[in-house]
């Protein structure tokens, strides 16, 4: 039987000479997998074009529902919503490349419905193709995922001098090397208060934004087993230098 979905892209990976398997975070049924068999042939006739699953575009697709243990085949795809903006701004299509690494290693776990995050995670794309102030839009998008993902931190003592990366909490002493204080301590604080709108009104230099991204990592490493820095951070890092 065949199953209407909605999915978030998240990762392709090329299987045999002329396929590919496609990861994405679905609303229905959680993180699946399918195979896009042929998609790279010259011979293939194009009902599903590659470029569909661009990282993070939002689809539709007529597929089974995934057992366990074998890939599921896509009958039908098309963009749920044809994004605007995104495809033609460099600085967006970077956000949603950095974004996927992080995201497909957040959802990994998720084999199940997460409705709270599939949502979260198509109104802020939604948002960043009608944004133009947007320097900021990746580190915010982390800090909020931890919302969904059980280590939102412990702000309720923001005068301490100290937020703690590992206990997720602020402090008085420093104990261990992985501390924020000063600025980025602030800056932290300010970003996890600040809605999505109103991002533009913090002001950050090319280093410190480079460097609050080092903290943000430092702190999804510290709380998520075998998360990696994105790949792509240092090409972000260049795009909004």
């Amino acid at each position: 039987m065949q199953y209407s979905v909605e999915a978030i892209t998240l990762t392709t990976v090329k299987y045999g000479d002329s396929s590919l398997i496609l990861s994405c975070f679905t609303k229905q049924y959680g993180l699946q997998s399918y195979m896009l068999k042929g998609i790279l042939s010259s011979r293939n006739n194009k009902k599903i074009p590659r470029s569909l699953f661009e990282p993070l575009n939002l689809l539709e697709l007529e597929v089974p529902k995934n057992s366990k243990d074998r890939l599921g085949y896509i009958k039908e795809a098309k963009l749920h919503y044809p994004f605007q903006s995104i495809p033609f701004d460099l600085r967006k299509k970077s956000l949603l490349f950095f974004l996927a690494e992080v995201i497909s290693q957040v959802v990994k776990e998720e084999q199940e419905v997460n409705l709270g995050l599939y949502d979260f995670l198509k109104t802020r794309l939604l948002w960043l193709d009608t944004e133009d102030q947007v320097g900021l839009f990746h580190i915010k998008m982390m800090l909020d995922l931890t919302k969904f993902i059980g280590f939102y931190p412990n702000l309720t003592q923001k005068n301490a001098p100290f937020f703690d990366l590992k206990t997720g909490c602020m402090g008085s002493t420093k104990t261990h090397p992985d501390f924020l204080e000063g600025k980025f301590k602030n800056y932290w604080i300010q970003l996890f208060g600040v809605k999505f709108d109103a991002i533009e009104n913090i002001r950050l230099s090319k280093d410190e934004k480079s460097d609050l991204l080092k903290y943000v990592v430092r702190y999804f490493q510290l709380h998520l087993q075998q998360f990696k820095p994105p790949k792509s951070t240092e090409i972000l890092n260049e795009v909004f230098k």
